[in-house]
Formats: C-alpha cells, structure tokens, sequence
C-alpha cells in the first residue's frame, strides 16, 4: 500500500546512500600505504567535497559557471590540493584512479536491505547532482536495486534550484505530489518541499565524518528515519 498516493522514492545519493567520506578517507590512506605520501586524509577529503565540489555546485546553480562531468569538477579540486599538499611523485596514472574513487563510493550500511524494502511499494530512482555516468558507476559498484536513473545533468541544472524538481516530475510523468524525495540534506528536501513532493529526511550524522555537527533542519519534513530500514518500516505504517 503507498503512502499518501506516493508513487517514486526519489534518493539524494552522495551522503544519503554513499557513505562518501569513509569510501575516500580509507582510499586515500591506501594511496599513502603505496607511495609514502603523509596527507592528514579526514581534512584532505572534507576540501575535497567542500571546497571543491559543493562549491562548484553553488557556482553552477548561481550561473557563474557550466556543468561540465563530476569528474572533471573533481579532478580540477584533486589537483590543487596535490599541489597545497605537496604530494609531490604522484603519476598521472595514479592521480587519475584516486580521481575516480567518487565513482566507487560504497553505500551505508542498510542501504541495499533498505532499498530493496522500498522497493516492494514504491519506484526507486537516484535524483543526484552526480552525472549520469558517476551515478551508473556507482550503482553497479554496489549492486543498487534503481528502477532507473535521474541525473540532474539530464536538465542542466543542479539541485536545489526550484526547478529542477519540476523537470523530474515532468520525466516521471507524475504530479509532484506523487513523489518523495529522500535526503540527508535539509536544502534539497526544502527544494523538494517548495516544488510539491513529499519529503522524508534520513539522519546521516557521519557523513563528513566524526565531530562534526548535525546540520539544522529550520523546516520540518514528513517523515525522519535514522535509516532507509526504518523508513520502510515508517511508511508501512503509515500506510496500514
């Protein structure tokens, strides 16, 4: 039985399904077991996806910049911190792998048990600013059960920028208040929110590793889960 005529599950992937910040902290130590090469990793990463990626992200969705491939945001950040870092004797080769470990993230925990279970009432697709190509990665690195893909690339756009969650319902063929959006990130459930689309909000407290605080959730959401099991286990009983 669906939940309040929801249709899709749609799922924010890097932080809410992939455990990004473990996946590329314990390839980076891998990197320094290799070469030699001492980089303080947990710090190193954070920039990485901070300083690098979200905010290339903020500069698409301000107009500042184009979309061009996650890899190639991500390399343009991976080599200046090389350079910040002094890892000095990396190979091209070498430098190019560690690039793509963001294409082989591996997912939480309960991820592929909670997605399946989701599965069983409702269409699962990733709705991720990852592009096409990282995201199909991603999913056969850790055989994800997707009905499909969609990525923000498709439209050219990034989330949350208010329309795009529009555009995704436009290619779900669905009014907006059949679908749900699953997040980790309050921003993009309020893009979801404002466009129409129920909204369910999995805690994540890890996902730029340990200390760091929760963020704020300034709005509520319909739903909060600490898990993609427990969501499961929510919306079933919501719907009983």
């Amino acid at each position: 039985m669906l939940i309040s005529n929801v249709k899709v599950l749609c799922f924010d992937v890097f932080g809410t399904v992939t455990d990004w910040y473990s996946s590329v902290t314990q390839e980076g130590q891998k990197l320094s077991d290799r070469t030699g090469i001492a980089v303080p990793w947990g710090e190193f990463v954070r920039k990485w996806r901070i300083d690098g990626y979200l905010k290339a992200l903020g500069e698409i969705s301000s107009g500042k910049r184009e979309i061009i491939p996650t890899a190639q945001i991500h390399k343009e950040k991976l080599l200046s911190l090389i350079d910040e870092y002094g890892m000095s004797g990396l190979s091209d080769a070498d430098i190019d792998d560690f690039n793509l470990v963001w294409n082989r993230l591996d997912v939480w925990d309960d991820a592929v048990e909670g997605l399946s279970l989701l599965k069983q009432n409702y269409m699962i697709l990733p709705f991720s600013n990852g592009d096409f190509r990282c995201l199909l990665d991603l999913s056969r690195h850790s055989n994800l059960p997707w009905d499909g893909i969609i990525s923000a690339d498709f439209f050219k756009k990034v989330k949350p920028d208010p329309t795009i969650y529009h555009d995704a319902a436009a290619l779900l063929q669905l009014p907006p208040e059949q679908i749900m959006m699953v997040a980790c990130h309050a921003r993009d459930l309020e893009g979801a929110k404002n466009a129409g689309f129920k909204t369910a909000y999995v805690n994540r407290p890890l996902e730029f590793g340990p200390g760091i605080p929760p963020e704020e959730k300034p709005v509520p959401f319909d739903y909060e889960a600490d898990s993609f099991i427990e969501l499961a286990e929510i919306l079933q009983k919501a719907s009983s």
